[in-house]
């Protein structure tokens, strides 16, 4: 595997914290004496996670005695699987050293074979909910080996079997059966649980696939779900609606096959065109056939734990951001504005069809819940300086629009127009603003790109939101409120589910080559995937950020204790009962953590840091955000800046979200 990153030693300790009572009086009075926060360090809270990995319709046989694609042993995860991870801000990392977030994690994998009446319950519930529809588009495309022919009069020579029936289950359905019946086989499935399932080669097995059927656009009411390319073999994430807590994620090879992972497609080792072979698991029954071999009998086991290490753990489980969620450290926001510039093409519908800021506005809340959000939309035309700008992020433009380049791949002018208009609205706005440019284009100018979450060029910090939609985008199904509450998903810090990083290979990766499969980290509860399934954000969304606001909540005080010892013992004095008392309270938040129970973990700590931040303001320590758009010196003149790394790049991480003139090909033909 290569890395983007060099290994550099990250700055600062790696600390395991303990929850500890109040400090006692420091023997230097230009200091403080704390038991859990350590004034200038960096701290990483080390968490034991265990993880349940569970195999349904999957059996154990001896080691080096494998008969069928049923028998996977434990030996196959137990030298794959990681010991440990780290998470890291993922675009900050790129500009220098890798820049932890503060979380960290010590694995501990409990293997379960289900038990056989557990497989039976199961597999006769899929069949009481299942509906038998006809053959999805790439189940069609799989028997003929084509998507151009999909009714070959004989199915492909080298597939194993055609698929000759299509049971189609709602994946929500089969994730809470499983986690409502986890316990049955001793596994608490408010851990963090991966259900490896099978139901191939027992006689009751139905061809099957899963749904989310009535998933829709939230302008258009376009049902994305009904598309044969939004076909699963997984799903998790999904909150209750009673409030319980789940943490489950299925993965079954027996069904399909699909469009996402192009698991349909096992004539072609390079599927996107790269022309390097793209690694996917292929159905259940190509494994070691007679007829055809895709792949042997003994690679189930471990092609199982490459997904569970580099999907549910690195993707889902305990991914890293691609931001840092603190925002402006390290006086962190307690007032954000989603601010809108609404640039409003001639004949293109207007902002009422197409955005709801305030069910945009309830649905980022979650990501901030400590946090006032609140809204603003500015509409104006699009032409002019901001109509030749948008127009330079795209190939075909003219040369005079974009001189001395015809295209702008970086962004660089759209950028500047940005910067200038932030820095012009800051000098009477107060509140955290989220600079939101919606593009309404309405003549197809640009090539189908939804939306961009960028960077500020010079130090990973988040900065400009950017969403685009075209009359071919609408026409797809596409308005603006899904795209901007994904893309400001990013710029509260979320990363894709199908992009990410694994600290212990230190490998940045995405859905292409050797990790071609890991596009099946878009199955699950988010709005941060590509699938359009969902509109909010899932469990395993919710969990990542209160981790990593606990994490910063923790080394943001630290940070400002040390401003205050630096500021002199008369003020450690004055400060030193609220540093105390939060002493304490973040020792009883990361035992919240430890227990899973995040949100709990950074209420307390937000409240800690509130009382520490306060009390030195109080005490005339001058604490001050971070403010990105006051350290780029001189660029608000520069017609372009220097072209930034990351952006635009969606195999590396970035916070990007394409949708390509081939990918809306693929939705016209799974209609």
């Amino acid at each position: 595997m290569t890395s983007r990153f060099k290994a550099i030693s990250l700055l600062g300790l790696s600390l395991t914290l303990a929850a500890c009572g109040q400090g006692t009086p420091a023997a230097d009075p230009g200091t403080f004496s704390l038991s859990t926060l350590q004034p200038g360090q960096k701290q990483d809270i080390d968490a034991a996670v265990k993880v349940n990995v569970v195999l349904v319709g999957y059996h154990p046989t001896a080691p080096g005695q494998v008969a069928g694609p049923r028998d996977v042993n434990v030996s196959d995860f137990t030298s794959i699987l990681p010991g440990t991870g780290r998470n890291i801000a993922r675009i900050p990392s790129a500009y220098g050293a890798l820049e932890s977030t503060g979380n960290t994690y010590t694995y501990q994998y409990n293997y379960v074979y289900a038990s056989q009446s557990f497989e039976d319950n199961f597999f006769s519930y899929l069949t009481s909910k299942g509906t038998e529809k006809p053959l999805t588009v790439y189940q069609k495309a799989y028997n003929c080996q084509s998507t151009d022919d999909l009714s070959c009069a004989t199915p492909a020579t080298n597939i194993a079997r055609a698929v000759t029936g299509n049971l189609e289950i709602d994946g929500v359905l089969a994730e809470n059966w499983l986690a409502d019946n986890a316990s049955s086989i001793g596994v608490d499935a408010r851990q963090y649980t991966v259900f490896l399932v099978n139901w191939y080669g027992r006689p009751d097995f139905k061809f099957h696939s899963f749904t989310r059927a009535d998933a829709a656009d939230s302008d258009t009411g376009t049902k994305f779900g009904q598309r044969s390319s939004r076909r699963l073999n997984a799903w998790g994430g999904t909150p209750r609606d009673d409030g319980r807590t789940q943490r489950v994620w299925f993965y079954d090879l027996s069904a399909n096959p699909e469009a996402w992972t192009n698991n349909w497609d096992v004539s072609n080792a390079d599927v996107d065109g790269d022309k390097v072979p793209d690694y996917r698991m292929p159905p259940i029954w190509e494994y070691g056939t007679r007829k055809a071999t895709y792949r042997p009998f003994t690679k189930v086991g471990p092609d199982l734990a490459l997904v569970t290490r580099y999907v549910a753990l690195d993707l889902l489980f305990t991914p890293s951001p691609i931001y840092r969620v603190s925002l402006t450290p390290p006086n962190m926001p307690e007032r954000i504005n989603l601010n809108v510039a609404f640039e409003q093409g001639a004949g293109a519908d207007t902002q009422a069809n197409l955005y709801r800021p305030q069910l945009s506005q309830d649905r980022l809340k979650v990501l901030q819940p400590f946090a006032t959000l609140t809204n603003s939309i500015r509409t104006a035309p699009l032409s002019g300086e901001v109509f030749d700008a948008y127009k330079c992020l795209f190939p075909a433009t003219d040369a005079d629009i974009c001189s001395p380049d015809r295209a702008d791949p970086t962004g660089d002018r759209l950028f500047t127009y940005a910067l200038n208009d932030v820095r012009n609205q800051y000098k009477t706005l107060s509140d955290y603003q989220v600079p939101i440019y919606a593009f309404n284009d309405g003549e197809n100018t640009q090539p189908g790109l939804l939306g961009v979450a960028g960077d500020d060029g010079v130090t990973g910090t988040q900065a400009v939101v950017n969403s685009f939609l075209t009359p071919d985008l609408n026409a797809a199904g596409y308005g603006f409120t899904d795209t901007i509450t994904h893309e400001t998903g990013h710029h509260f810090s979320l990363s894709h589910p199908h992009d990410g990083y694994d600290s212990e290979t230190n490998t940045e990766y995405g859905p292409s080559g050797e990790f071609a499969f890991v596009n099946s980290g878009d199955m699950s509860n988010t709005v941060m995937a590509y699938n359009d399934l969902t509109r909010g954000f899932g469990q395993f969304n919710l969990d990542s950020q209160y981790r990593y606001l606990t994490a910063a909540y923790l080394n943001n005080t630290d940070a400002i204790l040390q401003l205050v010892q630096q500021a002199g013992p008369d003020k450690v004095k004055a400060v030193n009962a609220a540093a105390t008392s939060a002493d304490a309270q973040f020792g009883s938040a990361l035992g919240s953590y430890r227990d899973l129970n995040y949100l709990d973990a950074a209420t307390q700590a937000h409240a800690a840091y509130r009382s520490v931040v306060d009390a030195a303001r109080a005490a005339g320590v001058n604490v001050q955000p971070y403010r990105w758009y006051e350290r780029l010196d001189g660029l608000a003149t520069q017609k372009t800046l220097p072209r930034r790394v990351n952006n635009y790049l969606p195999v590396q991480g970035t916070a990007i979200r394409p949708e390509s003139t081939a990918f809306l090909t693929r939705l016209r033909l799974a209609k």
